[in-house]
């Protein structure tokens, strides 16, 4: 909480002596209440240090800000007396300290620790809250060195400038003395005191030559002081970068800049002090030299030395806050779709400019593009430049915040829509790389600088089908490349080590469903990729991660159909670990033999895009245990009917035709309804007694198995939901063998109603013959040794009255 805001929370006994405290200060509390929270984000007590260049500019700085509220006040009547009283204030300040702004900067610091000795009673006494204790990370060693070389460069900073001071007045004693008692071409022979005088004259020569010595080298100081900061600060923004970079990808990291910009602009504030520093010594120069003057020679090169400082240290801290994304893919940045808005900002980490220059930035779209055939170009339809504000609150720093962008492909002749015609070039569409270049046109304290950075490389897309294999672009892309700026990347893209594109993956779960992958997730998927022996040195080809392979689908297309899934249906169930998720047939076996009947565990489908599927274990009186699974769920059945629900009421109905639910224990050992029971929709049981016009509807899944002939054929039947439920002894078809029958739409006959309670009927429905069949290693299976089965899993409507 602000100091300020405490201060107007005190009860009204602390209260009044904060009333006191402003009543006879020269600072008014209308400034104070206006600006409070530039005041309190000041270092006046550096400031008040003696003939101090710092105090100057605070209080210039202050007077600009009362200047710009005067001007944002209304004409209004509410305004009016407010308008009168800052104005008053900032011509009486101006008369006041325009002289001496030290003293300014005195009196604001002892007002402040003033105020924190009022609250600090207040707090001792009980009658305020403490403010609650910053939720801050422990600072790092590097932190705390960096915070260590700012303090120390901020003392040597004043000793500089009270050195400057004192070498000051060393000149002016010398150039009064020099223009009183030294007149050459004169005859001194019969005046005893001119020897005296030109003796001491002398002495104050070499008086001011050691000071300047002096002074000169506290500079050199200054600037190795800063060299060694800036080194400090760009390893901090090296790996501020790497966790933009990151985040990006969907990892969870800090990537807020407050520190960032705090030291940043605190060393440019001191780099900037420096600059004035050596002006006004320059200044002296010219007044007063002589043979050997150190300024002579050592001013030029410490100029150009410290002007390069500042280039580098600004260079660097103008970023790319915010990378380029579209409002409604907030998780997947670095992919834009044409004539689609997106968003980009910048920011500048030194907090310091002339509110007398317009700062403009401006963007620019692949300005210097790879001289590769068939590459796109593209048009910034909306504004291009910006101007660079303040934000509200000085801790937001100076931001070009670009929104409602759109792009616009710049078509050549011959090219049709969706085409790149006969400029086609090597690269897919998804595996062209983009770039943003902002410029800001920079100024402070006389010096102008033309200031750039880019965004990380993104793709465009024209439609959303191409939206899932740009992602994986650019996962691979700032995965795997050394150069943030490699437009080429993916002429010839490197393979992936598999520890790398572990953790990434990973981040894709965490950041859609929020929740990562375990080991033993990335071990079956290290087993899918590379085989039963995986090992850390294995690495991944780019073809083999997002081209189309056997199954008729890449790997990345499989697992980005399951983080749909997952999004849209799951994301809960997947959060509380409910799901188990990436498992092998071979190891759900090995998890569920050793259970009993009944236990079931939640996988997704190997064989099809975005499926999710139960298997259970049985085990019989005689035998080995029996595993079935249904037919996986997609997307398309997840939303009309939630998974807990499917779970809750699954009916399988056995020879005799009595249903049951197999589904009782969730994998490893806890009851369905235990697990699930928080996730079940509200059913809304009606009264009996009173008459409705229509009945209830409830949807459910239901499977059935029948007895069939071994010489029907000689495998495992594999049926999609929906087949026909034959009469006993009959065979409906087997996928890829027979052909199945049509789909039932009226009532079953008689004795199938007999699992259904009196005043409930069955409507069973279809999906669409053009779904896809599951392949003979998915879908439903009964296993079971000496007998063959097959399962049909129906779903069905029941209305009850």
């Amino acid at each position: 909480m602000a100091q300020w805001q405490e201060v107007q929370q005190l009860p009204p006994t602390h209260l009044e002596r904060v009333h006191q405290l402003y009543t006879n200060a020269a600072l008014p509390m209308t400034v104070r209440q206006s600006l409070a929270d530039w005041i309190e984000d000041q270092d006046w007590q550096q400031a008040a240090e003696p003939f101090s260049s710092h105090a100057r500019m605070l209080f210039h700085s202050l007077l600009t800000l009362l200047g710009e509220q005067l001007g944002s006040l209304g004409p209004g009547d509410e305004d009016f007396m407010l308008k009168h009283n800052l104005r008053k204030a900032r011509i009486d300040l101006q008369a006041a300290f325009e002289e001496h702004p030290e003293n300014f900067a005195n009196l604001v610091a002892n007002l402040l620790q003033e105020e924190r000795c009022i609250l600090r009673r207040a707090q001792a006494k009980g009658q305020v809250e403490a403010p609650p204790a910053p939720s801050t990370a422990p600072q790092s060693s590097q932190e705390r060195e960096i915070q260590q070389r700012l303090a120390e460069f901020r003392t040597a900073l004043q000793e500089a400038e009270r050195a400057f001071r004192h070498m000051e007045d060393l000149q002016d004693t010398f150039d009064f003395s020099y223009k009183m008692y030294y007149l050459p071409g004169q005859d001194h022979s019969h005046d005893p005191q001119y020897a005296q005088h030109v003796q001491a004259l002398q002495a104050k020569l070499q008086s001011l030559d050691r000071q300047r010595r002096e002074v000169v080298a506290q500079i050199q100081q200054l600037l190795g002081r800063s060299e060694t900061l800036r080194d400090f600060l760009q390893q901090e923004l090296s790996a501020w970068r790497e966790r933009q970079q990151r985040s990006c990808l969907g990892a969870p990291t800090d990537t807020c800049l407050l520190q960032l910009q705090g030291w940043f602009t605190a060393l440019g504030e001191g780099l900037f002090q420096l600059l004035q520093l050596l002006r006004a010594v320059g200044e002296l120069r010219q007044k007063v030299t002589y043979e050997q003057d150190p300024l002579q020679s050592e001013l030029p090169l410490l100029e150009k030395r410290l002007q390069e400082q500042l280039t580098c240290l600004l260079q660097s801290a103008f970023v790319v806050e915010q990378q380029p994304c579209m409002p409604n893919t907030p998780k997947r940045p670095l992919v834009l779709r044409t004539a689609n808005k997106f968003c980009t900002r910048a920011r500048l980490l030194v907090r310091l400019h002339d509110r007398n220059h317009r700062m403009e930035a401006n963007i620019h779209i692949d300005r210097d593009p790879p001289k590769t055939r068939g590459f796109r170009k593209f048009n910034i339809l909306t504004s291009s430049s910006k101007t660079v504000l303040v934000g509200d609150s000085p801790r937001e720093g100076l931001v070009c915040d670009f929104q409602y962008l759109t792009l616009k492909e710049q078509k050549g002749g011959g090219s049709g829509k969706g085409s790149r015609g006969s400029n086609e070039g090597p690269l897919a569409v998804t595996e062209e790389l983009h770039l943003i270049t902002f410029t800001l046109a920079y100024a402070y304290c006389g010096l102008e600088l033309k200031l750039e950075t880019s965004t990380l490389p993104f793709v465009i897309i024209s439609n959303n089908n191409q939206l899932s294999s740009a992602w994986a672009s650019v996962l691979w892309f700032n995965m795997l490349s050394p150069n943030p700026k490699d437009q080429q990347f993916f002429s010839t893209p490197p393979p992936a080590p598999w520890p790398r594109l572990a953790e990434v993956l990973s981040w894709q779960f965490q950041s859609i469903a929020e929740r990562g992958l375990s080991r033993e997730h990335l071990q079956m998927l290290a087993e899918k990729l590379f085989g039963s022996k995986p090992s850390p040195e294995s690495a991944l080809p780019w073809t083999k991660f997002s081209k189309d392979g056997a199954a008729g689908f890449s790997f990345w297309a499989w697992l980005d159909g399951i983080l749909a899934l997952l999004h849209d249906h799951l994301k809960q169930l997947w959060k509380d670990g409910l799901i188990l998720g990436f498992v092998s047939r071979k190891q759900e076996k090995k998890l569920l033999k050793v259970k009993r009947s009944g236990t079931f565990l939640i996988r997704f489908s190997e064989s099809m895009l975005g499926g999710v599927t139960c298997t259970w274990v049985e085990h019989p009186e005689s035998g080995p245990p029996a595993f079935r699974a249904v037919v996986p769920y997609t997307a398309a059945e997840l939303a009309s009917l939630a998974l807990p629900d499917i779970i809750r009421d699954y009916q399988l109905l056995a020879e005799e035709n009595i249903p049951e639910n197999p589904l009782l224990f969730l994998y490893p050992d806890t009851a369905r309804d235990e697990a699930f029971g928080p996730y079940y929709s509200q059913r809304h049981e009606g009264i009996l007694t009173k008459k409705k016009e229509y009945l209830n509807q409830r949807l459910i899944r239901v499977s059935s198995r029948q007895p069939l002939s071994p010489v029907c054929c000689g495998c495992a039947t594999h049926m999609s939901r929906g087949a026909t439920v034959g009469s006993p002894g009959q065979c409906p078809g087997v996928i890829g063998h027979c052909a199945p029958l049509p789909a039932v739409s009226s009532p079953p006959m008689a004795p199938r109603c007999s699992a259904v309670s009196w005043g409930e009927r069955r409507v069973v429905t279809s999906p669409s013959s053009t779904e896809p069949r599951p392949s003979n290693n998915e879908g439903t299976r009964w296993e079971r040794e000496g007998a063959m089965w097959r399962d049909d899993v129906t779903q069905r409507s029941v209305m009850s009255r």
